[in-house]
């Protein structure tokens, strides 16, 4: 199979490019903004300007995909644009298509757990646009197109993002902000399946388990036995919707606990057994 990954110096891109290109059953292209990576195959990377719509074609005109992955993160209203013309061309040819999506559709209900299933409520900029991108591909592509949603990946940049946040105490550490984690290496291989088994729909690639954001930063701590300068805090209605850039908190649906819920749910049970893990696991894949 072809397969082109925009965003594959990314956080889950890049892991993705290698778990494809690793099994030898596919040739696997992929894109980059600034930077080509050091460590790539000849002809396989190739530099898109989101801006440029043309570029776009180029590429997809050489490599003549079967399969497109989108792991981009940049200008949204360009993205939009971007994603549009992708999902006419393989509208005509009759490609499939990954989208990357983002616990974020749901930020505007923070009671609870999110299954596929649910409609997603966005208060955030991030989250609109993410929404409005999976309803445009979802629209044309039908069941051409497989959204993956995902919780807070960790990595080793997301790890020295985590421990100077500990050390610093700058942005807070809250004590009641309630996540799902994923390491992008599991959420690597999770998604070369799907690709390989040709899963469609919505689906949710997330740790089995939900942990404050607090309990995540102490486990990083621990493993690396860095000292930290933080007092955990707690999140507020009012803090929470203006971290999103959201002016009016009355939009925010929540309980009346003082907890705050940013996770997902899987309900799909071969992910689960394939591909479950805990947070804590997402965290110890950082130390091999």
């Amino acid at each position: 199979m072809k397969i082109l990954i925009l965003g594959a110096s990314g956080t889950v891109g890049k892991p993705l490019f290698q778990t494809l290109s690793g099994t030898g059953a596919h040739e696997v292209h992929g894109t980059y903004h600034r930077n080509k990576p050091a460590d790539v195959l000849a002809g396989r990377w190739h530099p898109l300007d989101i801006s440029d719509v043309s570029g776009l074609t180029h590429i997809l005109k050489n490599t003549a995909p079967d399969l497109v992955v989108s792991s981009l993160n940049c200008d949204f209203a360009q993205q939009l644009t971007l994603h549009r013309h992708l999902a006419q061309h393989l509208q005509k040819t009759g490609g499939r298509m990954v989208f990357v999506s983002t616990a974020n559709v749901f930020d505007g209900d923070v009671r609870g757990q999110h299954r596929e299933g649910d409609k997603p409520y966005p208060i955030s900029s991030y989250g609109k646009f993410k929404q409005a991108c999976e309803t445009l591909l979802q629209e044309t592509l039908g069941e051409k197109c497989l959204v993956i949603r995902l919780p807070k990946v960790i990595d080793e940049k997301t790890a020295e993002s985590f421990l100077k946040q500990a050390e610093t105490g700058a942005p807070p550490v809250y004590e009641n902000l309630h996540m799902s984690f994923n390491s992008a290496q599991n959420v690597a291989s999770a998604m070369a399946y799907c690709i390989e088994t040709g899963k469609t729909g919505v689906l949710h690639l997330t740790s089995i388990d939900a942990i404050p954001i607090s309990q995540c930063m102490d486990w990083l701590l621990i493993q690396t036995g860095k000292k930290h300068g933080y007092t955990p805090e707690r999140l507020t209605v009012e803090s929470f919707c203006s971290a999103l850039g959201c002016d009016d908190p009355g939009l925010l649906r929540h309980n009346h606990d003082g907890e705050f819920h940013m996770d997902l749910v899987c309900t799909d049970p071969d992910i689960v057994t394939r591909f479950g893990i805990t947070c804590e696991k997402s965290v110890e894949y950082l130390q091999g």
